[in-house]
């Protein structure tokens, strides 16, 4: 009857034993494991350490270089850069300071998308349980690169992009384009994650007045390129230049590209199935704001197998395994008790069939030599774990502890002016500003990364050495050009008129819209490395 208060059916009650809010209680629990997983975790990987050296020399007056002569955008990530830098101005260290950024940015991260679960069964346990067990996400939420940040940023759309309000408000579009525009200025590929729910607004609104508010948005990006094309005279990184001039046929590539993946499946499967799950899942059953984020991490996964990938294992999956728990909490929040208890314990078992699972492999005795696959591909924290951990931390020694650190100290103390080196991140860093390094893989020269690298089968997808044309150790050593290849002599002139001529000089500015629509293109065509 109208007005009386029926007695609760058994169907109405028994959820309730089973939903819980995630709250204080459980979010401190659920915050307070992910954060010992972290910490036991914790590493620091050689790369990083060539942003470092450039966050080195800005810090202390020399600008945003990497060998302080000339201007060279040798990292990948401007914001996580900037982040960096804001922090090292005032500890001056970085080892300790990079950890406790990348740490911050992590669980920032995982906090968000526990907000996305509000109201959570177990099945959106297991969804958070993922992120425990992902060897690819676990390993990046530390290692120095710019990953933690992606992770925060990609979490903090989704929060907003995925809330039912059926109109896009000029307040809400400016946000989400500005959350959009600073992922794609730590790392311009993960604009692949965006563009699709981006033009999904756009066309939803059909109006000029949302244009005008995703460039506003989009600002922080636009005025980066506006700097990076005065400043450096190119509008990507040198390490985009480096990294994808791989003279390869594009078969070769694609291979390179398949074979991460099933590197992936072998050594983190959980990581993939999740992945590939969530994409399935709502393909056919979500609504169209979970499919634009769908097809967003599908395109970023079809780039990277279009580029090869690349030889760090995991590296490009940890960010599409955040979206993807979170695509998959929006389909199994109200699952059954029974549903939820076969996600979890099919979560923890596929999590543990990992060769090293995250939660128990911390002290593996793989971890004291490092692995690398049949095709290169590595477990790069396998590599500088004990060197450059938390856990291996030790009293009275320099932190990392590895021999391309000393390697670097010992060039600074002998007063090495010039030093052609493979491996460029330590060594770099420690050896300080007044050594000018010739990175042969290309990643912080200016002329390498435009040249082919030196043919090879056994590539390391990301990482092709180039060859150090005649001359061109002594043109750095003396300040001048003294290459003995004619055409590359007259190419590399216009390399160092862009990255060496005083910024307001108007014949550099020709030449930056020269160089960059491929004026000079032809005087590479028949250089053999």
């Amino acid at each position: 009857m109208t007005g009386m208060h029926s007695k609760p059916s058994l169907k109405t009650t028994i959820p309730n034993l089973w939903v819980f809010s995630i709250q204080t209680p459980v979010l401190f629990f659920l915050a307070a494991l992910f954060g010992v997983i972290l910490v036991r975790s914790a590493w620091i990987t050689e790369d990083a350490y060539i942003t470092l050296r450039t966050v080195d020399n800005f810090i202390n007056g020399y600008g945003l270089t990497w060998n302080i002569v000339e201007r060279v955008q040798a990292y990948t990530h401007p914001l996580w850069m900037l982040l960096l830098s804001a922090l090292y101005f005032f500890t001056h260290e970085a080892f300790y300071t990079t950890l406790i950024l990348s740490l911050a940015c992590s669980l920032g991260a995982f906090l968000l998308v526990a907000k996305m679960m509000n109201r959570a069964s177990l099945a959106t346990l297991a969804g958070l349980c993922v992120l425990f067990f992902s060897k690819a996400f676990i390993d990046f939420s530390t290692s120095g690169l710019e990953n933690p940040a992606t992770h925060l940023l990609l979490a903090g759309f989704l929060l907003v992009f995925l809330k039912p309000e059926q109109v896009f408000s000029g307040k809400k579009i400016f946000w989400l384009s500005f959350i959009a525009g600073l992922a794609t200025l730590n790392r311009m590929d993960t604009f692949l994650f965006f563009l699709p729910a981006l033009g999904y607004i756009l066309i939803k609104q059909r109006s000029w007045a949302a244009v005008k508010w995703m460039l506003l948005g989009f600002s922080p990006f636009i005025l980066w390129e506006l700097f990076s094309i005065i400043y450096y005279g190119f509008p990507f990184p040198n390490t985009a230049y480096a990294k994808l001039n791989t003279g390869l046929a594009r078969k070769d590539l694609l291979e390179a590209g398949y074979l991460y993946f099933i590197n992936s499946l072998h050594w983190d499967p959980i990581t993939l199935l999740i992945i590939g799950t969530a994409l399935g899942l709502t393909f056919f059953q979500g609504n169209w704001r979970e499919k634009m984020i769908s097809l967003g991490v599908s395109l970023y996964l079809l780039y990277v197998l279009w580029i090869g990938a690349d030889y760090m294992s995991g590296r490009f999956f940890s960010a599409a395994l955040l979206v993807a728990v979170v695509l998959l909490n929006q389909r199994f929040s109200s699952v059954s008790l029974s549903g939820g208890v076969i996600l979890l314990v099919f979560v923890v078992l596929v999590g543990f069939i990992s060769p090293t699972p995250t939660l128990t492999s911390i002290d593996d005795a793989s971890f004291s030599t490092g692995r690398t696959d049949v095709n290169g591909i590595a477990d790069e924290r396998s590599f500088y774990y004990q060197p450059s951990s938390l856990i291996y931390d030790k009293r009275k020694t320099i932190e990392p502890f590895h021999d391309w650190v000393f390697r670097g100290l010992q060039l600074k103390a002998e007063g090495v002016k010039v030093q052609p080196l493979l491996n460029i991140g330590f060594a770099g860093y420690f050896a300080g500003p007044k050594i000018y390094i010739i990175d042969r893989l290309a990643l912080a020269d200016p002329l390498l990364s435009r040249l082919p690298p030196i043919p090879s089968e056994n590539f390391f997808a990301g990482h092709f050495e180039r060859a150090i044309p005649d001359g061109y150790f002594e043109s750095v050593k003396n300040n001048e050009n003294r290459i003995k290849d004619p055409n590359l002599a007259q190419y590399y002139d216009r390399i160092r008129l862009l990255t060496r001529a005083p910024l307001w000089n108007w014949e550099r500015f020709v030449a930056i819209w020269e160089m960059n629509t491929g004026r000079y293109d032809y005087l590479l065509t028949n250089y053999k490395p």
